[in-house]
């Protein structure tokens, strides 16, 4: 007669009438297959959360960061980043994320690729176009192109002429934008000094002490170099004996005027007097020039400051031994000298002159 499905039940689930043996195998049985649903269940329940939280995983924007950065937040959210690696038009996106697929805010699961383009930076193979803009600009964008590479392009000769265009910008280029870099090259500019400078009308130094000569030149924003000698039987020492161009001449603003001094006879115990000459760049507008004299007990005088337009710099000045001559451009420290006896200061060139 065929069993039932109770009668094969009954035979499985232990009963007291089972051989020790038989029951005790039994019992293993049934614990085993529970253990294996319990595992099953679990295990189903944990990739269903998992699923469930990776649909809610939001990808991030990763525009304008590091890579590192955003390979940093890709695995915070358990996303794997997928890098591609292109040049950009602007060197200073290198190594940082220019887009990314999918976008910012997208839903996804978490183990998925999220597809990132990292610059490399600029690829220069070409001259830029330099006309209409400022020297200034051109010399810092070059500087960034080539801070972590080879340099391609150099700016060479710079000359200056009139023009309508405002002071410093870039009227003309050789090479010409666009010619293909094959080697380094060097690219001559043409620079406007802004419209025709007006003239002014030299004032009379002659007679007066040196440092009322410096003090009137400042006033009227006249450029200065001076020149040392000793006095000659009629002459007052310490004064100004001759000026070119002479007084009342109308010249360019800008222009130099020659300045001829005769020696102190007489410097007070404990001073110095001396020359500071210095050789400048010629600069493509006007900058603020100003000497300073900071002694050893921090006393802080200015000798002289004006708008000065740079190639030389030749100023006489008289103070405490010891004290600090400091130069500065535009506010920044370009030169620093001790006053000492006996003064002997060599005209040089300072770093700035062979720069910008």
């Amino acid at each position: 007669m065929r069993e039932s499905f109770w009668d094969r039940f009954r035979n499985v689930v232990p009963s007291k009438y089972d051989d020790p043996d038989v029951r005790l195998f039994k019992l293993l049985i049934i614990a085993f297959f529970a253990a294996l649903f319990l595992m099953t269940v679990a295990g189903l329940t944990t990739f269903l959360v998992s699923l469930r939280g990776a649909e809610e995983t939001m990808v991030p924007n990763l525009v304008n960061q590091s890579l590192l950065d955003g390979t940093l937040a890709l695995q915070e959210r358990g996303l794997n980043p997928r890098v591609e690696t292109r040049f950009s038009a602007d060197p200073r996106l290198a190594n940082q994320v220019i887009s990314q697929s999918p976008p910012a805010g997208t839903l996804i699961r978490a183990g998925k690729h999220v597809d990132l383009v990292v610059s490399r930076g600029a690829r220069v193979d070409r001259i830029g176009a330099y006309v209409g803009r400022s020297i200034t600009e051109v010399r810092a964008e070059l500087r960034a192109l080539f801070a972590t590479g080879d340099q391609t392009i150099e700016i060479g000769e710079v000359s200056y002429v009139f023009s309508d265009q405002d002071a410093g910008t870039v009227l003309a280029q050789d090479p010409p934008a666009g010619t293909e870099i094959a080697t380094i090259v060097s690219v001559a500019l043409v620079v406007s000094r802004g419209q025709d400078v007006e003239r002014v009308e030299l004032p009379s130094v002659v007679g007066l002490p040196f440092d009322q000569a410096v003090d009137r030149l400042v006033q009227n924003a006249i450029p200065f170099r001076f020149t040392v000698r000793d006095a000659g039987a009629d002459e007052r020492s310490g004064h100004v004996v001759a000026q070119d161009p002479p007084a009342g001449e109308a010249v360019e603003r800008g222009s130099f005027i020659d300045v001829t001094m005769t020696r102190p006879a007489v410097i007070p115990d404990g001073q110095v007097f001396g020359l500071l000459e210095r050789s400048l760049p010629q600069y493509a507008v006007e900058v603020e020039l100003t000497l300073e004299a900071q002694t050893l007990v921090g006393e802080r005088e200015v000798l002289f400051s004006m708008l000065h337009p740079g190639r030389g710099l030749s100023v006489p000045y008289q103070v405490a031994e010891n004290t600090a001559l400091v130069l500065y451009r535009s506010g920044q420290e370009i030169y620093r000298v001790i006053a000492r006896r006996p003064v002997d200061v060599p005209a040089a060139v300072d770093q700035e002159a062979s720069g910008d």
